[in-house]
């Protein structure tokens, strides 16, 4: 994990799952209620974000998607595709240090529900900085061995 984060350097290219992406921005984040937290996003080319979460061990690439179709069926549930999510937390993320990247690019701060089923991951964002648009992202959850750095 740490070879990873190490090397996720501006405009490296990463093979994902045999796709090539082009590493874009980096940046730390914690989040209010924990301020011990650390995690890692990346915007990629091909508009996708990696996420890296250390401290659990989780990677995870996803796809911004504008309106999300999901269905709240309870207070820690969503529906969304026919499938279940069950909530796997919450929060208010800020940043802690922009690596490097465009500022426009970077999600900067978010009120967030994580939402997990199988291998992947809704995360339900709105963007307090940016007029409180929607950041929802549906991802994919990635072993270390899907991503080579070239």
């Amino acid at each position: 994990m740490k070879y990873l984060i190490n090397n996720l350097k501006e405009n490296v290219q990463i093979q994902i799952k045999g796709k090539g992406y082009i590493v874009k921005t980096k940046t730390w984040y914690s989040l209010e209620e924990d301020k011990a937290a650390s995690y890692i996003k990346c915007e990629l080319s091909n508009d996708k974000v990696l996420v890296v979460i250390p401290d659990d061990e989780l990677i995870y690439i996803g796809t911004v998607i504008e309106n999300m179709n999901y269905e709240r069926i309870a207070n820690d549930k969503i529906r969304y595709n026919n499938r279940i999510f069950n909530k796997t937390g919450e929060g208010h993320q800020f940043i802690t240090k922009i690596e490097f990247g465009n500022e426009k690019e970077i999600e900067g701060k978010c009120i967030f529900e994580d939402y997990e089923s199988e291998d992947n991951i809704i995360s339900l964002g709105i963007l307090s900085d940016k007029d409180n648009i929607r950041a929802d992202v549906y991802a994919d959850i990635l072993n270390i061995d899907d991503i080579k750095v070239i």
